[in-house]
């Protein structure tokens, strides 16, 4: 070859060369750039879940603690209603709990306590707590306690003691509560559960107890909740406290404290899934309360800034998040609104990346396992297509198969109708049944006001009237319930969802059946709480009031009814609980039976339709819930159900601005 021909060779070799090296070049850097963008998407994708499950587990304890806190001033109002009935110390009625408290110290003797040791019969221990009171003069060499004169006394003493049911109460429905004190300016101590007045020193520290000097008006003039955290060398076993202040005809008269056990508020905050991660529940100054690590990690910090030198940032109102776990620390916090404490997420350097990378590697595998496997199988298929005779006898037994899962659907169907038939008949005897009572009764009333009402008295003529018009009320209520029964069975309701507080649909279905509460003396306490839900609300407070009058008619005369919700997942349990004459096994499988069923009368004669919990059922089906009844005789009945919760936090955000302006 010549010296040109080599030449040509030779720079034409190396501009395929340098064509080569820009083409690889260029696809490194747009192979970068989709990594990095994939990498930066995931990321953003990581943040968004980390967050969302920090907000839960936040939201989770933040419910908790909103439940102990309207407990508290649900006894708080229960203490000044009581007042309010009672204004002078004469007016107050005797009691077998307030006899049995002053008869344990009838002359006041100096150097010996009052208290409730010895419960009065149908009370125990396990059902109420105990009263422990210092003497006059016990309270007289303390200047730090004040009481009131002798009637005065007594009448504090006696509003104590219609508390205890209500602390009973509250300290069951709420979640992680340890022990509910309520104590006294004037030396007295009410403590659930009960406790025997020689085994606890509550009352010899009252004036040290550190919730009540916190609640007091010095040091909390505004009367907010005041939250007071252990020593903090006292690990899991110590307690949080939560405390009101409690005042009686304008006069700070002592406080409501809940014991609330950091084990329990650690167990609320959940345990992390990632062994290099945290989960931390910090006071306002950055020390940390409790928290959760990896099983098997290194000990929980005292404050933040031993993870995170920089510190938190101060008065946080809502969710921060702090690096995005590349060259700093992953760090999500999220403030609770019922207490001065945030939740902090905090995960080191790289741990993000290095997961994502992961995710990215085990997705690329994944696709090029999917492509073999689509290789194979489409190798499989051509094979068994030249399998005809197979194919066939395949198909055919197909056939055969198809043939008798139709005949066994079909019977399954003629089953059902002949189910429902029968249903049909019994449901028809019932309505008749129901129907044919009332009018018979009306007519002879009517009858008599038409031959007789002339030489009938006025009272008289009013009670046949009253009669009539409470029989006529009976007939249209089943006629109501049957009506809307057949609408939802035909699927003629129409199911219209939307977004709404929950409290506002307790509070319409409270007052709906407030009159029949008023007459029995009984009351209906919500502790439903604010969450919203996605449902829609004329079936729901449908759902809520036929609930509600149940709890009311199977309740005694001056019971109380407690309305109570919990999240589960996506989902909001909602819950009427009596205290009523409950229900037998047989009676509680009936009510839980699909269909009309025969009514039980309530405590005072109340009849119903039959058709109450039907109704309940099938609206609560219409949500993807299901109801569910726990009932014991002689203690009571707990009816609750689910509905979903919203997700659509910016909808949620909307309405709730609207509903504050």
């Amino acid at each position: 070859m010549s010296r040109s021909g080599w030449g040509a060779a030779l720079f034409g070799g190396a501009r395929i060369d340098r064509a080569l090296i820009l083409a690889l070049l260029a696809g490194g850097i747009l192979g970068g750039a989709l990594l990095w963008s994939h990498v930066s998407d995931r990321i953003e994708r990581f943040e968004t879940v980390l967050g969302v499950q920090v907000r839960t587990r936040a939201g989770a304890l933040d419910m908790q603690m909103h439940t102990a806190i309207g407990h508290l001033e649900a006894l708080r109002q229960r203490a000044e209603f009581f007042y309010a009935e009672y204004p002078a110390p004469d007016e107050v009625p005797d009691t077998s709990l307030l006899s049995t408290l002053l008869a344990s110290n009838p002359d006041d003797t100096a150097g010996r306590l009052y208290s409730m040791d010895r419960l009065p019969p149908p009370y125990l221990v396990d059902q109420i707590g105990n009263i422990i009171a210092l003497s006059s003069a016990a309270v007289a060499a303390d200047p730090t306690l004040s009481r009131p004169d002798h009637a005065g006394w007594r009448q504090e003493a006696a509003m104590a003691v219609q508390m205890l049911p209500l602390m009973a109460v509250t300290q069951r429905v709420v979640p992680q509560a340890r022990r509910l004190v309520y104590a006294s300016l004037s030396g007295m101590v009410a403590v659930q559960p009960w406790v025997e007045s020689s085994r606890d020193n509550m009352l010899s520290r009252v004036t040290t107890y550190a919730p009540f000097q916190r609640a007091a008006p010095a040091a909390n003039p505004s009367g907010r909740p005041v939250w007071t955290l252990p020593d903090p060398d006292a690990g899991d076993a110590a307690s949080a406290f939560v405390a009101l202040p409690v005042s009686l005809q304008g006069r700070y008269a002592g406080a409501l404290a809940l014991e609330m056990p950091i084990a329990g508020l650690k167990e609320t905050l959940g345990a992390v899934s990632r062994n290099d991660a945290m989960l931390l529940l910090v006071d306002a100054d950055g020390g940390v309360i409790t928290g959760n690590g990896a099983a098997g990690g290194a000990s929980l910090p005292r404050h933040v800034r031993d993870v995170y030198p920089a510190g938190l940032p101060a008065e946080a109102s809502g969710e921060i998040v702090i690096g995005r776990g590349l060259i700093q620390p992953q760090i999500v916090v999220v403030p609770l609104r019922n207490s001065p404490w945030q939740v902090v997420y905090i995960a080191p350097a790289l741990s993000a990346l290095l997961s994502i990378l992961m995710d990215i590697l085990i997705s690329v595998a994944g696709f090029i396992a999917s492509v073999l496997v689509v290789i194979f199988v489409s190798r499989r298929l051509m094979q068994r297509a030249l399998a005809v005779r197979d194919a066939a006898a395949a198909a055919e037994r197909q056939a055969r198969a198809d043939a008798e899962r139709a005949l066994a659907d079909l019977r399954a169907a003629h089953d059902e109708l002949d189910f429902l038939n029968r249903e049909k008949t019994r449901f028809f005897s019932l309505i008749s049944h129901d129907l044919r009572g009332p009018f018979n009764a009306m007519l002879g009333m009517t009858q008599e006001l038409a031959d007789h009402a002339p030489k009938m008295r006025a009272e008289d003529t009013a009670d046949f009237a009253r009669s009539v018009h409470e029989m006529a009320r009976r007939v249209f209520d089943l006629l109501e319930n049957l009506l809307q029964w057949s609408r939802v069975q035909m699927s003629g309701t129409p199911f219209a969802p939307g977004v709404f507080p929950m409290r506002e649909v307790v509070g319409d279905a409270i007052r709906d059946v407030a009159s029949a509460a008023q007459a029995k003396d009984i009351q209906i306490l919500d502790a439903s709480g604010d969450r919203w839900v996605l449902a829609d609300r004329t079936m729901i407070l449908a759902v809520l009031r036929n609930l509600l009058m149940n709890a009311v008619k199977f309740s005694h005369q001056g019971g109380v009814v407690h309305v109570t919700s919990r999240a589960l997942g996506d989902r909001l349990e909602l819950a009427v609980t009596d205290k009523g004459v409950g229900m037998e096994p047989a009676q509680l499988e009936q009510a839980l039976r699909a269909g009309p069923k025969p009514s039980r009368p309530g405590t005072q004669g109340e009849t119903g339709t039959g058709l109450g919990l039907t109704l309940v059922r099938d609206l609560v089906l219409r949500h993807g819930g299901e109801l569910k009844l726990e009932s014991m005789p002689g203690r009571g009945t707990i009816a609750s159900f689910t509905v979903p919760l919203s997700t659509d936090l910016a909808e949620t955000r909307r309405l709730m601005v609207r509903a504050a302006d």
